[in-house]
């Protein structure tokens, strides 16, 4: 009895302490944030650190701050150079946004009206028919982006603090965490370590290669056609192409929206572009990219993103390959344990 007792007072501790830090993290979602955003950063310029330090013999301090101020000199360029063009489009779009709408509007209107008379189910023309509103919602939630921009402003300055010190003490963190692992058990550690940095960190370089390809074809063809605020609507698809083949389809509605003023191409034109480059992420850049990054073979990085998406949705689809990627070295790592053979 004495042992039941003690074993259910350890699981009830074990318990409240994992209900504390699950109520420790939300209330610092904000600092987790950061922080998780500084680290993917930081996966990204590790590499360039240890390539000049073994290229160029540089010692640690001052590869750290050669490979940050790059860092710098690159968010400099994006800032004094893309931001500018991208918030001039932005105005310019929010200006002749009324014209815009009622053209969208006579469209809606003319959509419910044929949903009407063809006798479609009242969800599908609900649904037509609350397009309109959405976008009227969507006016609103541009009327805050200002204070998000402050926001955002703070939030960057703090982040380039927290890459800095992680890129510094990336290989320290590192250390210390192998050393709080039992010591016969520290090899093991230390390629467990090595597998979910080869996943995370190839990963992410991967999928902003992708997005940039996409992006830059995007604006590309739109600006080949005449399309109006290519390079807002390049930025769009590069952003949201982060999400596997769902994103080119989220980043196509605004696209498609505008062409459907008669100052811009045919909107189905605009859907047959949007379509090809989905292709073309979906076929080529995805599977061979990001499969090569992980050493995946392409269905498995497929398989990966519809188990990913079943499961977590937008996010389960994001993070599918990473940790489909993990998984397939945790595999081999068992599989080289001398106890698996026996």
């Amino acid at each position: 009895m004495d042992k039941q007792w003690v074993f259910a007072l350890r699981l009830i501790s074990l318990l409240i302490l994992i209900a504390g830090a699950i109520l420790f993290l939300n209330r610092i979602t904000w600092l987790v944030g950061l922080l998780l955003i500084s680290a993917l950063i930081v996966y990204i310029l590790y590499p360039l650190l240890i390539y000049l330090k073994k290229k160029f013999r540089f010692n640690h301090g001052l590869a750290t701050a050669f490979v940050f101020l790059l860092f710098l000199l690159f968010c400099t360029f994006v800032v004094s150079l893309l931001v500018p063009v991208v918030y001039y489009e932005i105005n310019e779009l929010v200006d002749s946004f009324p014209h815009h709408l009622v053209r969208i509007q006579e469209v809606l209107s003319w959509l419910t009206q044929q949903t009407i008379a063809l006798d479609i189910e009242d969800e599908v023309r609900g649904f037509v028919v609350s397009i309109s509103e959405n976008m009227h919602q969507a006016l609103e939630y541009l009327a805050e982006a200002s204070l998000f921009l402050i926001t955002g402003t703070v939030d960057f300055i703090l982040v380039l603090f927290l890459v800095f010190y992680l890129l510094y003490d990336f290989h320290s963190v590192r250390a210390q965490f192998i050393d709080l692992v039992p010591p016969g058990s520290r090899s093991l550690a230390k390629e467990f370590l090595h597998i979910v940095d080869t996943n995370v960190g190839t990963f992410i370089r991967g999928s902003l290669l992708r997005c940039l390809i996409v992006g830059v074809v995007t604006g590309l063809v739109l600006s080949i056609i005449g399309m109006p605020y290519v390079l807002l609507l390049g930025v769009l698809a590069g952003i949201f192409n982060f999400i596997l083949y769902l994103g080119p389809y989220i980043a196509a509605v605004p696209a498609v929206l505008l062409s459907l003023s008669p100052l811009t191409p045919s909107p189905l034109l605009i859907i047959i572009i949007y379509v090809a480059i989905q292709i073309l992420d979906g076929m080529f850049l995805a599977p061979v990219v990001l499969g090569r990054a992980v050493k995946l073979k392409p269905i498995t990085v497929i398989v990966a993103i519809l188990a990913g998406g079943s499961l977590a949705g937008l996010l389960g689809m994001v993070l599918a390959v990473p940790v489909a990627g993990m998984i397939k070295g945790f595999i081999e790592l068992i599989k080289r344990d001398p106890a698996y053979d026996n």
